[in-house]
């Protein structure tokens, strides 16, 4: 390709040319590697860094400088994917992991399956279950390629009116057919036929994906422009996937999708139950409150923290994620990683994290990391911010968390515990009510239902009834994908639940800010 240059991405390998004054997110893009840029390509939040390994690109313009500069990053060494342009062959490593993870967990004699799939604001899960034998034959996540778009649905809502929904529809697709591909990798992607793939997902991403209006979504009152239980057509994911039927799951409200409704019936929510919070922790939280017959949801913008995204070193779960931080001998810490060398801290990395360091008293309630303590020679400044290294040699710098990390976490923590304390005193439960709260999200394995009190994530009248249901929302859609009856319960769930607007309530700014401390609270 005559005047191009060969871009690579490390760790991972990948390559792509392009042609000079390329950006390296285009470049990106263009080789099948997400950069999360969670303002959607703005240059204001800094969150697109990449190192340069090898190679040079061109000068940084003032506005990139400026934009560095507030990011606290060395312009010599790091710059922003979203504005740095390439000059000739280059080498960079994205400093935000993402990753692909899959699990095969049945024989090659699969001959026929079903699939599940959650299509999550920060990642795309996929579940195989083998329509003979009802076992799962596989499983799998990967970054979801709207993530260059922004990090939350409102960014993505907003580039859609701008003009390029399309290009939203197509990434959303491309993440769907790379999820399937890879569970179906272990199992032969020739030889196996899908039947049927049933996708969950919040509102707005199905909307994007189904090429639904999104306006509604952009402004209050909120809403949006889906039907009930759907078939999807799409010329991309057919292609992708022959022959299989293609469904998505129906949503509640404007910010209340079917990853909720699939969730609660995942775990034998869809009918009256006893007194129930059910909790889907994500870049979009969504909350359940159960007594009875009675059934009211609500959304938060958590942001996403809790899936590892938008923090210093925060990556999926997968191999390299520091999934736990424990405490070691004389009062340091120890990490637990999936699989390998620690690349990064995944969602249920950085709650274990910061409860660990609260615990230590290297964090007060407020949020504020102070050195004198048990692990103080892990204590250093990274790019003008406290950070604390997180390996397990203390000097070892490859992972850590800073300042700015812990407050990205009150936020998201805040948005939960508003929702929660609302549905919970719209329905009348109490702390000594309840039954059950059970909480679901993409963090990682090894989420500890201890930190989650202790912080103030959820209740701490839910300690004795709390329990973790994993990728509750992918399970349910595998359900679904089986046995299509299961498709009525899921419309009948979000027909007779209640939806509250928790932005229309005149107190919820005054109630997040009580809610940022990370200490528990009672409903």
């Amino acid at each position: 390709m005559g005047g191009s240059s060969l871009v690579r991405f490390a760790p991972a390998g990948s390559a792509v040319e392009v042609a000079p004054g390329v950006t390296v997110l285009e470049a990106a893009v263009s080789a099948g590697v997400v950069i999360p840029a969670p303002c959607g390509g703005k240059g204001a939040c800094g969150r697109c860094a990449v190192t340069v390994v090898e190679g040079e690109l061109e000068p940084a313009s003032e506005r990139e400088v400026a934009a560095l500069a507030r990011a606290r990053a060395d312009a010599s060494r790091v710059r922003l994917a979203c504005m740095a342009r390439i000059a000739g062959p280059v080498t960079v490593r994205p400093r935000a992991t993402t990753g692909r993870t899959a699990t095969p967990v049945a024989p090659r004699t699969t001959t026929r399956v079903v699939a599940g799939v959650d299509l999550g604001t920060t990642s795309v899960a996929a579940q195989l279950i083998d329509t003979a034998t009802h076992a799962v034959a596989g499983t799998s996540r990967v970054a979801n390629r709207q993530a260059v778009f922004g990090a939350d649905v409102l960014s993505r809502i907003s580039v859609a009116i701008s003009g390029r929904s399309e290009e939203l529809r197509e990434a959303a697709e491309e993440s769907i057919a790379e999820a399937v591909a890879y569970a179906l990798g272990a199992v032969d992607v020739d030889a196996v036929p899908v039947d049927r793939v049933v996708i969950a997902g919040n509102t707005a991403m199905i909307s994007l994906l189904a090429g639904a209006e999104v306006s509604g979504l952009a402004s209050h009152p909120f809403s949006h422009a889906l039907s009930s239980v759907r078939l999807l057509e799409s010329r991309r994911l057919s292609e992708a996937i022959p022959g299989a039927e293609i469904v998505v799951v129906p949503p509640i409200a404007a910010f209340v999708g079917g990853d909720l409704v699939a969730g609660m019936l995942a775990e034998g929510l869809a009918g009256p139950a006893e007194e129930t919070l059910f909790v889907d922790i994500g870049t979009n939280a969504e909350v359940a409150a159960v007594a009875g017959d009675e059934l009211v949801v609500a959304s938060a913008p958590a942001g996403p923290a809790f899936e590892g995204w938008g923090i210093a070193c925060g990556g999926q779960a997968g191999a390299g994620g520091i999934v736990r931080v424990l405490p070691a001998d004389e009062g340091g810490l120890r990490p637990v990683v999936e699989a390998g060398p620690a690349t990064h801290l995944t969602g249920s990395g950085l709650i274990s994290t910061v409860a660990l360091l609260t615990r230590a008293g290297h964090l007060d309630a407020d949020g504020l990391l102070h050195r004198s303590g048990p692990v103080q020679d892990r204590f250093f400044t990274s790019e003008g911010v406290t950070a604390v290294a997180l390996g397990d040699d203390p000097n070892d710098r490859t992972v850590f968390i800073t300042q700015l990390d812990v407050r990205a976490l009150q936020s998201a923590k805040a948005a939960v515990c508003v929702a929660l304390r609302t549905i919970a005193s719209s329905v009348s439960i109490g702390g000594g009510q309840l039954r059950a709260c059970i909480v679901t999200g993409a963090f990682g394995g090894a989420l500890e239902p201890r930190d989650l009190v202790e912080l103030g994530i959820v209740p701490a009248d839910t300690a004795t009834v709390l329990r973790y249901a994993p990728d509750a929302a992918l399970r349910g859609a595998a359900a679904m994908a089986l046995d299509w009856r299961l498709m009525e319960d899921a419309a009948n769930l979000a027909r007779r639940a209640t939806h509250l607007d928790l932005a229309s309530g005149e107190s919820f700014t005054a109630e997040f800010v009580r809610c940022l401390r990370l200490e528990p609270f009672t409903l």
